[in-house]
C-alpha cells in the first residue's frame, strides 16, 4: 500500500496572499521567530527580511549565512557587504556568519557546514516559528538546513511550526550563471538511496529541473548517475508563456536518440517530460510522488525503482523536489558552483517577483499527523 503524501493537504500562499498571511499572522504578540537566510549578492536576500522585521519588531532573531566561494567577484561582493549590512540594520542582534562552500581539496562540504552551524547557533527555547527564506540560498545549502529545520520542528512536535518562504523570480534566477565545479555529488543528506547494495539493480530514474545555462551540470550529473530513463522537468504554465519551448530549445539535441556515439544522450521524447506549473511548487511535488507510486508498482518484482532529483532552475519550483525528497527520502544529486556571473544587473531589480510561503510542520498540522500515525499503525 502507497504511503499517504506528508502533505497532501498543504497550507501555501503565492503573491499577495503569501505577504497577507505572514503580515496577520506574525503580527500575534505571542509569536517569536527565528529568520533563517542569505547574505549575499542577490537582493532577494533582504525583501524578505525586510517584510518580517517590520511585522514582528522585537520578537524576531536572524540567522544570515554568507557563502564564501574561491576568488569572488569584486562587484558581487560589494553587493553582498551592502546586503549584509542592512541586515544588520534591521536585526541589530542578528548572527551573519560565513561558511566556505568548498574545502581545501575544492570538494563542495557548504551544505554540511551551513547545518553544523546552524546547529550549533540556533537556540529554539521560546521560538514559535522558524521561517526559512531560501531566496539567496544556494541549492546546496539551502536543501540541507530545510533537512534540519522540519527534523528539529518534528522533534518539538506541533508546538514549533516550520515556514518555507521564497521571492519568486524566474527573471532574476535567469540573470545569475553558475560556473559549474566540475564535479556532480549527492546533496548533503540527500543521498536517498543511491548508493544502497540492496538498490543496486533499481531501475533509476532521473528527474531534472531545467534552467537556463545548465549544460555542464547536465552533463556532469548525467554521466556520474547513468540513469536508465529521464524525464526532464520544464515549468509550464510559466509566466513567460516561451519559457518552456526555449528551454527545450537549448537542450534538444540532449533528447535525441540518434546523435554522436561519443555523446552520450537522454533518449526521450514529448511523453517523457514534466510539467510543473511555474507558481505552485506543489504541482510538481504532487507529480514527482504520482511517477514514484506508478513505477514502484511496474517494478516491484524487477528490482525496483530508484528516483533521483536535480534542482538546477528556478527557485519556487526547485521547492517541489525539496518537498518530494523529503517525503520520500530521494537522491538529490547537483554540481556545487564556485563562481556566479551576473548576465544583466538590471534583472536583480525585477519587480515581478511574488513572495512563496508553503508552510511545512507545526500546529496546522497537529490533527491531520495524528490522522496520518493512526492510519500507519491500522496499516
Amino acid at each position: 500500500m502507497q504511503a499517504r503524501p506528508r502533505w497532501e493537504k498543504c497550507i501555501h500562499h503565492r503573491g499577495q496572499d503569501a505577504e497577507t498571511f505572514l503580515r496577520d499572522f506574525f503580527a500575534d504578540k505571542k509569536r517569536r521567530l527565528l529568520l533563517i537566510g542569505g547574505a549575499g549578492f542577490d537582493p532577494r536576500s533582504i525583501s524578505v527580511a525586510r517584510s518580517l522585521a517590520d511585522v514582528a519588531k522585537g520578537r524576531i532573531d536572524g540567522l544570515f549565512i554568507r557563502e564564501e566561494r574561491p576568488n569572488p567577484n569584486a562587484t558581487l561582493r560589494k553587493l553582498a557587504d551592502a546586503n549584509t549590512v542592512e541586515l544588520k540594520t534591521l536585526f541589530p542582534n542578528a548572527d551573519v556568519f560565513s561558511v566556505d562552500v568548498f574545502d581545501t581539496d575544492n570538494a563542495p562540504v557548504g551544505g554540511r557546514r551551513a547545518t553544523h552551524e546552524i546547529n550549533r547557533r540556533a537556540n529554539l527555547d521560546g521560538i514559535t516559528d522558524v521561517v526559512l527564506d531560501s531566496s539567496a540560498l544556494s541549492v546546496g545549502i539551502m536543501f540541507p538546513i530545510a533537512r534540519y529545520c522540519l527534523h528539529a520542528a518534528q522533534t518539538k512536535g506541533p508546538t514549533l511550526n516550520f515556514h518555507l518562504v521564497v521571492q519568486d523570480d524566474p527573471q532574476t534566477d535567469a540573470s545569475i550563471l553558475g560556473t559549474a565545479c566540475g564535479k556532480s555529488a549527492p546533496l548533503h543528506t540527500f543521498q536517498g538511496e543511491i548508493n544502497l547494495d540492496s538498490s543496486r539493480d533499481a531501475a533509476k530514474l532521473w528527474l531534472p529541473q531545467l534552467g537556463k545555462g545548465k549544460q555542464e551540470h547536465l552533463k556532469l550529473i548525467f554521466e556520474e548517475i547513468k540513469p536508465h530513463a529521464v524525464c526532464p522537468i520544464i515549468p509550464f504554465p510559466s509566466r513567460n508563456p516561451r519559457s518552456g519551448d526555449s528551454l527545450i530549445e537549448e537542450y534538444g539535441a540532449l533528447f535525441e536518440t540518434m546523435t554522436d556515439p561519443m555523446t552520450p544522450t537522454w533518449n526521450v521524447d514529448s511523453r517523457d517530460i514534466v510539467y510543473a506549473h511555474e507558481k505552485s511548487p506543489l504541482d510538481l511535488y504532487r507529480s514527482v510522488l504520482k511517477i514514484d507510486n506508478a513505477r514502484k508498482r511496474v517494478f516491484a518484482q524487477t528490482g525496483g525503482s530508484k528516483m533521483i532529483l536535480s534542482p538546477l532552475g528556478s527557485k519556487a519550483v526547485g521547492v517541489g523536489l525539496l518537498m518530494a525528497a523529503l517525503d520520500r527520502n530521494f537522491a538529490v544529486v547537483s554540481v556545487e558552483t564556485i563562481e556566479y556571473k551576473l548576465l544583466q544587473s538590471n534583472c536583480l531589480a525585477s519587480k515581478s517577483s511574488e513572495l512563496v510561503h508553503v508552510w511545512l510542520h507545526g500546529e496546522a498540522y497537529a490533527f491531520n499527523q495524528e490522522a496520518r500515525n493512526e492510519s500507519i499503525e491500522g496499516n
